[in-house]
């Protein structure tokens, strides 16, 4: 039985961590046009994809930086504007 408790007590402390991470990323459409941090997941073809972030007046400003100086075999994704 304490097992139990333990193991529901773990579970529930995770989903709280992860539920308050996912909170801090606005990813809603209007998000979209503000100014700050985006973040963005890097695609790249024959290399290792990653997580970026870059500031901008709005995340298509925020994705041409990224791109530009990610090189021409990957291509930001928007994820959300930070905080």
């Amino acid at each position: 039985m304490k097992k139990t408790i333990a193991i529901l007590g773990m579970a529930a402390g995770a989903a709280m961590m992860i539920s308050s991470a996912a909170s801090a990323l606005d990813s809603s459409f209007g998000a979209m046009s503000k100014a700050g941090t985006h973040k963005f997941y890097v695609w790249c073809t024959g290399g290792a994809d990653s997580e970026q972030t870059a500031d901008g007046a709005n995340a298509k400003e925020a994705q041409a930086k990224l791109a530009a100086s990610a090189g021409n075999n990957c291509w930001p994704v928007w994820q959300g504007l930070e905080g």
